[in-house]
């Protein structure tokens, strides 16, 4: 499917909608074509994930690191990121 640009901005949720159903929308100006509206690939769902080798998940949420780091004291923000990006 094609639309013009003008045509585009006057229906836009309509088009959206397309693309979300699966087509692609090439925006034109002046005739030229020079964007696609296309649909994105929806991502697998969790079962398909979870059957792949060495993917393990209980259904809870993450525990987070045991304990926490704290900043030394005389220590700016800057140079503690600083120090921890090396």
């Amino acid at each position: 499917m094609e639309a013009s640009i003008r045509q585009l901005k006057a229906n836009l949720s309509a088009y959206i909608k397309l693309a979300a159903a699966g087509e692609t929308v090439t925006v034109s100006v002046l005739n030229r074509p020079v964007a696609r509206i296309v649909p994105l690939k929806v991502s697998a769902p969790r079962s398909k994930l979870m059957a792949l080798p060495g993917v393990q998940w209980n259904g809870g949420k993450p525990a987070g690191l045991p304990k926490g780091e704290t900043m030394r004291k005389g220590v700016s923000l800057s140079a503690w990121v600083k120090e921890d990006r090396r």
